[in-house]
């Protein structure tokens, strides 16, 4: 209380007193002046009315004199029957007045008049007795109850929770980072030093935030920091000769000394570095961050299922394919399939599932489409399943209501996974039923849950599923009846019309100019309708000129994964980026690596696995080398569709890597995002600030060339020139390089490599356009893989037999090596040795070498020089010695006839640990090695021979793990004929002329002639596992043996994914052409769905015909 309300009640108080009747003033008679005093006669006051009312009005009520304690204050004077103190509705604060209600009206009367004006807490009560007609009805409705306040935070907590827009949440992104650019600018301007973390805004939930991006970013650095410190450390303590005098060994001891003193301050940062980062991590509680939940994004895969058939293209032949897997003939296959559809992200995998959904499902009882994604929620996915299958079904109004409650309880009650399966088989037990499972990215989800729903009623039931990944694809299958459909990229003609069916609704109205940018598009999208709808689209929106459409195409790939501009390539980079983020940790870094690559550069397998183990991404596991482990990761990137294969040459089939364009962009985005590379082109270059760690030259320019001379390379631990470059990095400057690939670098000279000695962490390296190795070679004691097959070099040097943890060496042929490489006893590949240019004492060395593994030899066994006898019997030894230790791939070349008969008897004991033999170009048998029945480990196979008889087909067959089997007879004169027993595993089948000898038949070389044979022939149950067939025939002598009546039997292979069947036309009459085409044609039309092609050979090569 105030002096100002002391002092008015201390002036109230003293009022009163003086209203009170003073001493004298009660009596009856008064004094008069003049006269006698006269008796008063006193009038009566009419009296008060009996009080009634129970109620009081208290005002003044102080603070925290609320219900409970007036309660327990006023029960003093008589039970209290209720109380009531106003409040604010809002904050629930007492407005310091109430009412009170007694039992006893005297009571109440008594507490009127005696503690009306009572000081309490500073406060003087104001307590009247209500009239029971100024009473208010509504006076104590809900005293009982009790006020309950109301959560204020919690409802401004549910406001800023809500679900918002795309606008609301970017206009509230904008707010709070205008707010922190202002807090720290005043922070700087205050002068302190200070760290603002930057704001974690995330779009999608599998992106980290920008401040978990940036710890990563410290902590990656640092990293590399002290790995490189550790390097270092180590290179300068390395032992030195012992033999060493006291002169030498007290320098180095000094020497030493000081690097330790180095290395102990360089500990120090790195020490002081490390507690920050941890801080840094602490501070920004970025382990609460990363558990929290982020926004839901849009589902990419609506558009996909809500498309009208006639904005799609190149749809109705994979349609129509799928559609009579799943329709034609139910009367004998009654039996439920499961087609799995496999593909990269956004090849149109759910958009064509759903067209052939809504194509058939009119013809099935029961139907369903779901969705699983990445991280799968089972029981709401086989919620929807039962949800879909319910609002399909045809019920009578009796079951109609039942089934109505059922869809309700599955929107607002939870079953257990058994309860919904159990539900869904019931329901579907009597069925023909159709489902649809999209986006599945575990095996698991199908094995454990899934697959247990739909049973086998011999209803002619169907199943489709959809998948990125391979081995999921084949996980969906209940028999081997099941089909895996694997989606292609849209082909030139179909891309051009989905491109332009989007812009102009057709290719005429596109305008000249803009032709030739357009093409570049479609080059850049390379037949991935995601990326041509969104470009498209992108354009759409754009004016028609040709500089809007080359600016698209320039800035394609940082637009795409920068989200700049629009919401289309947005959703490009979201599917994308979902395959990328499903792979493990130990993925992501190999995937990463492979940005250092130009585009539609050509990647082989082990050249890759080779510089993944050099940069230290595969570490050795229980039971396994490098070399296997690096295999398996390979695999996996295939396998889940990351890294696409084709053929290098379609005769070899060799294979070859590469990745799609935009998945490239994607990949450099994010490498230069979190410094993983730089790569210096014509749209990317980092920028100098940061440290270089995989350097990537592929482009020639003024200012790259600037650039490089101004840039510091001391962290580069990868160094890679792709083009004609005069100025590379100084070698000197690459202290911690691990890879160096100058193979591509057509500038390279042989004084651009003579310190490359100073490189004591080099493991790879890759050189050509050079003709001499520098001795200092033999310093780089880490060195695992040298890679000189794109040099001119004729000799090696000495010191290279230094290089004792030295695995792969590939060398050009015509190479000497030098004494003394058989101490080299870590090597495990070498290609190529060519005996004709080494001595027969390092022939005999070549047998030392226990570990090697793979061996490619150039030999001319046919050389008529003095000595040659003495050569082959060394060669033979040392291939004796190194097939009874480690040997397991070996290839046997020479590009003129070359007989091995000499390797058909004398290889004692046999390489029983091979698994890979070839005789390449000109080297050949007469017949097969008798040692060929002994390799049970063996599973490829692909060797020239004088003829193949039925004797050779019998010891093949019995190989038990061959999968490739290559034959090239000489000149076959006869038909072969497989039976049905063996080749239990084999997967891969050729039978005709080499690629080298069809390769001259293509070039009209007439002097090849019958070089395509009588063919090959299959009895019914031959190769049960036999995927790709290719084998030819000449058409004048086959149908001159058989007649027009032709039958491979090609019907008969079970398992067939792919034919290539070539006809040698040549000296064949019309008719015999005719009869040999409709008896191939005939032939293969009787299988299923799978890949033919059909090679005529004319005087003028035709065209290819493809069914």
């Amino acid at each position: 209380m105030g002096l100002r309300e002391k002092k008015r009640n201390q002036r109230r108080v003293l009022a009163r007193r003086s209203a009170a009747p003073r001493s004298g003033e009660g009596k009856d008679f008064l004094p008069l002046e003049e006269r006698p005093g006269k008796k008063r006669v006193r009038e009566e006051q009419p009296e008060e009315p009996e009080n009634t009312s129970t109620v009081l009005y208290i005002g003044h009520i102080p603070h925290g004199f609320y219900e409970e304690q007036m309660q327990g204050f006023f029960q003093q004077f008589g039970t209290v029957k209720r109380l009531r103190i106003a409040r604010n509705r809002k904050t629930g604060k007492s407005k310091h007045y109430g009412f009170i209600e007694f039992e006893n009206p005297e009571v109440a009367k008594i507490v009127a008049d005696e503690m009306n004006n009572y000081l309490l807490f500073e406060h003087t009560l104001q307590i009247a007795i209500v009239p029971p007609e100024k009473i208010h009805p509504k006076l104590w409705k809900g005293v009982r109850r009790g006020f309950i306040p109301i959560d204020r935070v919690a409802i401004e907590r549910r406001r800023l929770n809500k679900d918002k827009t795309i606008e609301e949440h970017k206009k509230l992104v904008d707010k709070i980072v205008k707010r922190d650019e202002k807090r720290c600018k005043r922070i700087k301007a205050a002068g302190i030093d200070y760290e603002c973390p930057p704001l974690a805004v995330s779009d999608s939930e599998e992106e980290p935030s920008s401040q978990v991006k940036e710890w990563m970013r410290q902590l990656r650095e640092l990293s590399y920091d002290v790995e490189d410190c550790i390097d270092v450390f180590v290179h300068r303590l390395a032992h030195h000769d012992p033999s060493d005098g006291l002169f030498r060994r007290t320098k180095r001891r000094l020497k030493a000394l000081r690097s330790r003193h180095c290395i102990a301050g360089q500990i120090a940062e790195l020490k002081d570095r490390a507690v920050l980062v941890n801080d840094r991590r602490k501070r920004y509680e970025l382990d609460a961050a990363a558990s929290s939940s982020a926004a839901i994004a849009i589902d990419s895969r609506l558009p996909a299922l809500f498309e009208e058939m006639d904005r799609l293209v190149g749809i109705e032949g994979p349609r129509d394919e799928l559609v009579e897997f799943l329709t034609g003939g139910i009367d004998l296959a009654p039996q439920r399939r499961v087609v799995s559809i496999v593909g990269f992200g956004g090849l149109g995998k759910t958009t064509l599932a759903n067209q052939v959904y809504q194509h058939i499902k009119s013809q099935f009882d029961r139907t369903a489409f779901v969705s699983v994604s990445r991280n799968p929620n089972v029981n709401k996915i086989l919620a929807n399943i039962l949800t879909g299958i319910l609002e399909t079904r045809k019920l009578s109004s009796v079951h109609q209501k039942q089934h109505s409650d059922t869809i309700e309880d599955l929107k607002h009650k939870s079953f257990e996974d058994c309860k919904l399966i159990s539900m869904i088989r019931e329901n579907l037990q009597n069925s023909r039923y159709f489902i649809v499972i999209d986006d599945i990215w575990d095996k698991a989800a199908w094995r454990d849950h899934l697959r247990f729903a739909f049973p086998e009623n011999n209803s002619a039931s169907r199943i489709i599923t959809t998948t990125r990944i391979n081995d999921v694809a084949i996980a969906c299958h209940f028999s081997h009846e099941d089909f895996v459909y694997v989606m292609k990229p849209l082909s030139s003609e179909n891309s051009e019309a989905l491109f332009f069916r989007r812009i102009f609704s057709s290719k005429e109205k596109c305008p000249p100019e803009l032709e030739e940018v357009a093409d570049d598009i479609l080059k850049k999208c390379d037949g991935l309708p995601l990326a041509i709808v969104s470009i498209a689209s992108l354009l759409s929106c754009k004016p028609v000129t040709k500089q809007e459409w080359v600016w698209v195409l320039n800035s394609f790939g940082s637009t795409v994964m920068k989200d700049q501009g629009s919401h289309e390539l947005a959703v490009v980079k979201r599917i994308l980026f979902l395959s990328y983020s499903d792979l493990p940790h130990h993925l992501k870094s190999c995937l990463l690596y492979l940005s250092i690559f130009p585009e539609d550069h050509t990647i082989t397998r082990d050249f890759l696995i080779s510089r993944w183990i050099a940069e230290g991404f595969i570490t050795e596991q229980r039971g396994e080398s490098l070399e296997e482990v690096g295999e398996k990761y390979f695999n996996e990137l295939i396998n889940r569709n990351m890294v696409q294969s084709f053929e290098i040459d379609p005769f070899s089939r060799r294979e070859a890597y590469r990745m799609h364009d935009i998945m490239l962009d994607l990949m450099i985005s994010l490498s230069t995002e979190e410094n993983f590379a730089t790569i210096l082109d014509g749209q990317h270059c980092a920028p100098s600030s940061n440290k270089i760690h995989r350097f990537s030259l592929q482009c020639k320019s003024v200012e790259r060339i600037t650039w490089l001379r101004t840039t510091s390379f001391s962290h580069a631990r990868s160094l890679s020139v792709f083009g004609d470059f005069n100025k590379i990095p100084p070698l000197v400057d690459l202290e911690v390089l691990r890879v160096l690939d100058l193979l591509n670098c057509s500038s390279l000279k042989d004084d651009h490599i003579e310190n490359i000695g100073s490189l004591f962490q080099l493991r790879y390296v890759r050189l050509g356009n050079i003709s001499r190795i520098p001795r200092q070679i033999g310093k780089l004691k880490l060195l695992q893989t040298l890679d000189l097959s794109g040099t001119a070099v004729k000799k090696l040097p000495q010191s290279i037999v230094q290089l004792l943890q030295l695995v792969h060496l590939f060398l050009p042929w015509r190479v000497e090596l030098p004494n003394g490489i058989g101490n080299m006893e870590a090597l495990q590949v070498l290609s190529v040795f060519d005996g004709t240019e080494n001595s027969s004492a390092i022939i005999q060395e070549l047998g030392n070498l226990t570990k090697l593994k793979d061996l490619d030899v150039y030999w001319n066994c046919d050389d008529t020089e003095s000595g040659h006898e003495m050569y082959i019997n060394h060669l033979v030894r040392s291939l004796c010695k190194l097939g009874g230790f480690n040997l397991q791939s070996l290839c046997i070349r020479n590009i003129y006839p070359c007989s091995l008969d000499i390797l058909a008897d004398s290889w004692s004991p046999p390489p029983r640990h091979l698994q890979t033999f070839q005789t390449d170009m000109g080297c050949y048998f007469s017949s097969l090695p008798t040692w060929m029945s002994s390799l049970s480990e063996l599973t490829c196979l692909r060797i020239h021979m004088k003829k193949v008889g039925e004797e050779d087909l019998q010891v093949l067959k019995c190989l038990p793990a061959l999968l490739r089997l290559d034959l090239y007879p000489g000149y076959p004169k006869h038909t072969l004929k497989v039976s049905c027993s063996g080749f239990s595993r084999l997967k891969e089948f050729t039978y005709g002329p080499s690629y080298v000898d069809l390769a001259l038949i293509l070039r009209h070389q007439s002097t090849i002639r019958n070089g395509l044979g009588m063919g090959v022939m299959f009895e019914a149950g031959a190769m049960p596992k036999l995927q790709q067939l290719e084998f030819g025939f000449n058409a004048h002598d086959m149908v001159s043996a058989y007649g027009a009546g032709l039958d491979f039997g090609i019907q008969l292979l079970a398992s067939l994914r792919h034919v290539l069947i070539f006809i040698d036309c040549r000296d064949a009459s019309d008719c015999e052409k005719e009869a040999a085409l409709a008896a191939t044609t005939n032939s293969v039309s009787l299988r299923g769905s799978y890949h033919v092609e059909i090679l005529r050979i004319l005087r003028n090569v035709e065209n290819d015909e493809q069914s």
